[in-house]
């Protein structure tokens, strides 16, 4: 039988691990940049703090949602519906008129 916080504890541990990861490409790739994620024209983005923020925090409740066998397709079709739709839209918003120099 597993642990009561075994799921958890396991969850936890993926994270440190993908955090290390990201850290270490971070340190020795000068191309990848972590806190680009974050900057908007050299400044730091309030949206785009609040959009990684909110998405770590979906992704987290939906594993565990799913480890403790509490999933549904609600909450699924919700969390799709969350991170999908902001990107179909960006595909199919037409793109602005360019400005033509004389």
């Amino acid at each position: 039988m597993i642990h009561p916080y075994g799921m958890n504890i396991a969850l936890a541990l993926a994270a440190v691990l993908i955090g290390i990861s990201l850290y270490r490409t971070n340190r020795d790739n000068p191309e990848f940049n972590l806190i680009d994620l974050l900057m908007e024209n050299k400044r730091v983005s309030k949206v785009s703090c609040l959009v990684m923020g909110s998405f770590g925090v979906h992704t987290w409740i939906m594993l565990y949602l799913t480890v403790h066998d509490k999933m549904s397709e609600g909450y699924l079709t919700i969390y799709g519906a969350t991170w999908a739709a902001p990107l179909i839209v960006r595909l199919f918003k037409p793109k602005p008129p360019e400005d033509i120099a004389p």
